[in-house]
């Protein structure tokens, strides 16, 4: 064979790079997926996931995790898939590749946890193997700086940016935590999209809500879990530390630490922080230092390994970063009419082809919207039974930021002079079954009420098909025909238990306690440990007399349907999304809420009513809603923030009502457009530790972090 001196000096530089790879102690793994995006632009920033997993052996804990590094991912494949749609009015967020680092117990098999990972969207995975749990994760961490130091040094780039997380084993912690730093792909764009953003704050931290620490500050903005540790100062997380801080800090910076310091942390030590605001060589240079300091036996405080938690925080604090707080992610959901295709109900009742379109599509009403049609990238007047239409569907809401869809699910029980077969209209859920699309979480919804002549529910009208319960027997058998929805792994659940919202809980008072305890029992039986009961809070609670009861305390919380909501309060001035809990019953959990428009003229021609949002106005709200969330929810006696925090949107494709986000013929991709702008652009809080009366910082405007 001819020698070619140019491949035995390439040869030899792999190799030389590999040995290196090896002796630093570390396992690489290289990822791409194609199928991730749509084309491959030149990433602008570079973003590093540290994941300290000492307890990745909990596969509850490792499912966090995986989710958290996924919505990365998705993150990254909204970036590069943003001009797939004619978006309207939304920024473009900036291109990032990542890099997950993940260190995991000596035992445990590397190639597991990449084959894990790696579909998920990074470009790299780098796992350290945890010989001697020394130090915790504080030291893993550590070590996380310095491999990643090595691969800068070597590939000739800089991160950007970095998210540390770790195994903590609170589960309360871990999961709130967890659901504001990387709840949902849109709160991940909106840390990076604050990073880039240059103003007078210097945002170089961002923590999860109700985390932060600041030692002279109120703690009244604390969640639950950290207030009840400490109920009367922050002066307490500090107060045992600042020998090893003061210790610490002088071997890092050959000066005194000012011991009086308003000293800040993230309680978790978990957060984003921009890289070069993190003094990492600092860091590194103490780690000779620390070898023989490190702790062998845990301790839930006062350990040296506790003082270096709290100047993480506080050292770029000193160097004037301001470190701000995020919410748990917004979980838009959007309310999915599954009709749209013949049905024999309504072929009965209307005649035979009978759809919605069939009222919309001849419609001269200038004011009425209509499909965008698909030539201009909207869906047209659709076939739901088409897998290509409801592909479609699942494909926009993601992009838009959207969590997943509530279908309207219909159930009869008794003799009807309709004939009627159950469920009705339940066949587009069963394709989604077959073929999995719309491939997005979601959940069901019982439209508990009888089809009337006016489309109103209400008993005193005409009833074309009227709504009764049945017994056991039938509750038993309504209950086995979910059963597989449940199973799903896109069907949305909290605490480990399916969601199943009730629209109408009045009408069904008699028997809706023994219902829900039976169905309890089979939830339990079949392996989930219940049901997450969620009723709508609507017009129907005072038509059906439900706030004079108890009824409202069989169930696990509510959600704000609006716009009927309204007049369940008969307030005309509650606004077009949710700002603040009602007044109900108990204290149960409010899922709050939104609407885009309210028109039924084309089911109610002579009484129609009639409430139109433009896609600014609806905008306006939800942007005031998602501020409120950050001002109002933790603030709670209780100080528990909402997690999942479901936000139910009225509606995906009512069209008969108005109520829409698909793209219309009017409006185009508007309202979409105003969700994704205002999840990928969420308010921030600022200073709320030191102040109680919290700062928002509204794209790019803010406050001084000192005053």
């Amino acid at each position: 064979m001819r020698f070619n001196k140019k491949r035995m000096v390439y040869v030899a530089l792999v190799m030389l790079l590999v040995l290196n790879f090896y002796y630093l102690g570390y396992d690489m793994a290289f990822t791409h997926n194609p199928q991730d995006t749509v084309f491959t632009p030149n990433s602008t920033k570079r973003v590093a996931v540290f994941v300290q997993a000492y307890g990745l052996s909990d596969p509850v804990i490792w499912g966090d995790i995986v989710e958290c590094v996924a919505n990365v991912g998705k993150a990254k494949t909204m970036a590069n898939n943003f001009y797939l749609y004619p978006w309207v009015g939304v920024k473009p967020p900036e291109l990032f590749s990542f890099d997950v680092f993940i260190s995991y117990k000596e035992n445990m098999n590397f190639t597991s946890i990449r084959s894990r990972l790696g579909p998920l969207g990074a470009d790299h995975i780098y796992g350290t193997p945890i010989v001697v749990n020394e130090g915790f994760d504080v030291k893993q961490f550590l070590q996380q700086l310095q491999l990643a130091e090595n691969i800068q040094d070597e590939r000739s780039f800089r991160y950007d940016s970095f998210l540390k997380i770790h195994s903590k084993s609170n589960m309360e912690w871990r999961r709130i935590t967890f659901e504001s730093l990387c709840g949902s792909p849109a709160n991940v764009l909106s840390v990076l999209r604050t990073f880039s953003h240059e103003d007078g704050n210097h945002i170089g931290m961002v923590a999860p809500q109700g985390f932060v620490i600041q030692r002279y500050g109120s703690n009244m903005a604390l969640i639950r879990a950290l207030r009840a540790d400490h109920p009367y100062k922050n002066e307490f997380p500090f107060s045992g530390n600042i020998g090893y801080m003061a210790l610490i800090y002088k071997e890092m910076f050959q000066r005194e630490l000012d011991v009086k310091f308003d000293f800040v942390f993230s309680g978790g030590t978990m957060f984003w922080c921009r890289y070069e605001d993190f003094g990492v060589q600092n860091w590194l240079n103490l780690m000779p230092w620390m070898s023989r300091r490190w702790s062998d036996d845990y301790n839930n405080d006062y350990l040296i390994e506790h003082a270096i938690e709290r100047l993480f925080v506080t050292i770029p604090f000193m160097n004037n970063v301001t470190v701000a707080e995020i919410g748990a992610a917004p979980k838009p959901i959007g309310i999915y009419f599954p009709q749209f295709h013949e049905i024999p109900e309504n072929n009965f009742i209307h005649g035979k082809g009978f759809t919605e379109w069939t009222l919309l599509r001849p419609s001269p009403d200038k004011n009425i919207s209509k499909p965008l049609p698909v030539e201009q990238g909207g869906l047209g007047f659709y076939e739901l039974t088409d897998v290509e239409t409801r592909r479609k569907q699942g494909e926009m809401a993601k992009a838009a930021g959207l969590h997943g869809f509530m279908y309207y699910h219909y159930w009869f029980a008794g003799k009807s002079s309709i004939e009627y077969t159950n469920p009705v209209m339940g066949k587009v859920p069963e394709l989604m079954l077959e073929d999995g699309h719309p491939d997005i979480p979601f959940m069901f919804c019982w439209a508990n009420e009888p089809w009337t002549d006016r489309w109103s529910g209400m008993r005193d009208e005409k009833i074309l098909l009227p709504q009764e319960y049945g017994d056991e027997v039938e509750w038993t058998k309504h209950f086995y025909y979910l059963l597989p929805f449940f199973k799903h792994p896109n069907y949305i659940r909290v605490e480990g238990k399916p969601v199943f919202i009730i629209y109408r809980i009045g009408d069904m008072q008699h028997i809706l306690a023994q219902m829900l305890a039976l169905w309890n029992v089979l939830a339990v039986q079949y392996g989930f440990p219940g049901l997450y009961f969620i009723y709508a809070l609507n017009n129907f609670l005072s038509v059906d007399g439900v706030f004079e009861g108890n009824t409202q305390s069989l169930f696990d919380g509510t959600f704000h349907f609006y716009p009927t909501i309204k007049d369940a309060y008969r307030d005309k001035d509650l606004r077009a999304a949710s700002w603040t809990d009602l007044p109900i019953y108990n204290d149960q959990r409010q899922f709050w809420g939104a609407y885009t428009t309210f028109d039924n003229s084309l089911r109610r021609k002579e009484t129609p009513s009639i409430h139109r949002i433009s896609p600014d106005e609806f905008s306006k709200e939800l942007r005031h809603s998602l501020e409120q969330m950050l001002l109002m929810l933790p603030y709670s006696d209780k100080g528990k923030i909402h997690i999942p925090n479901l936000y139910f949107i009225t509606a995906w494709n009512e069209w008969n009502e108005q109520a829409v986000l698909e793209p219309s013929d009017k409006h185009g991709f508007s309202y979409l457009s105003a969700i994704k702008e205002n999840l990928e652009n969420q308010p921030l809080i600022i200073d709320r530790m030191k102040h109680y009366t919290p700062f928002i910082h509204l794209s790019g405007v803010g406050a001084s972090k000192k005053n």
